[in-house]
């Protein structure tokens, strides 16, 4: 008995010094996890020149970040800009010094093409859209808001005086809803929704913008016709550039 014991032991002994040896075998380890995580939000900056001073320099005046889909966009400048917003014109017809004598039959009396033009440029780094608005400033007579036809239009790159604009621009596509009259911006009213941003390639902000044109005119086409009556109207249009 005593023998048995004795090799049952010397087994244990070898079974133990056989699992530190077996332990010391597997190397020591700790592991290292990388989550590379880059995030950019989406930015949209509004600029146009400054008109409170002839030839004035180019001035922004709205920076959008889309900080949160779930609310709406952080305006970094914030409030209501005078610079870049778009005010038609007062019109009047110019009273005439005299006629000479002629006949009506077939003749009609129409006026030159009465337009107004304004602009304002875009530069973002994601797609964007824009809504607009119109009220009337002042208005008398028979002139009112659906007396103000309405285009909007994009150019990609282009010069206005000393200014190059979009030489590092793209299109940012997407659609300008057909609207006649201002009448139709009574509440805001998308007038563009686009699908990708207008930075093509590295640059300034200005060679990275496009430029958007807003021409109004008195009636169709700006052809002022009789059947229009006569009177005054003012109407602010004011635009909302914004991340959707």
């Amino acid at each position: 008995m005593e023998i048995k014991l004795m090799s049952f032991r010397k087994l244990l002994l070898a079974g133990a010094t056989l699992a530190m040896s077996t332990t010391a075998i597997a190397p020591a380890h700790a592991s290292i996890v990388d989550r590379p995580h880059f995030k950019v939000l989406g930015v949209v900056i509004v600029w146009a020149s400054d008109n409170t001073v002839a030839g004035g320099a180019p001035i922004a005046t709205d920076i959008i970040i889309n900080d949160d889909a779930a609310s709406a966009d952080t305006d970094m400048i914030g409030g209501t800009a005078v610079d870049g917003s778009t005010t038609f014109e007062t019109i009047n017809t110019e009273s005439p010094s005299g006629f000479s004598a002629f006949n009506v039959d077939g003749a009609s009396l129409s006026g030159q093409a009465l337009t107004y033009n304004s602009s304002f440029y875009v530069a973002s780094n994601t797609a964007f859209s824009i809504n607009g608005q119109a009220s009337v400033e002042n208005q008398s007579g028979d002139f009112d808001l659906d007396t103000i036809g309405y285009d909007l239009d994009v150019m990609v790159n282009g010069t206005d005086g000393s200014i190059t604009f979009g030489g590092s621009a793209q299109n940012p596509n997407g659609t300008f809803p057909a609207i006649a009259d201002l009448s139709e911006l009574n509440t805001a009213t998308p007038v563009f929704q686009g699908d990708r941003r207008t930075a093509a390639a590295t640059g300034a902000i200005v060679d990275q913008s496009v430029r958007f044109d807003a021409t109004y005119t008195l009636g169709a086409g700006g052809a002022y016709d009789l059947s229009q009556g006569a009177g005054e109207i003012e109407a602010a249009v004011v635009y909302t550039v914004f991340v959707p």
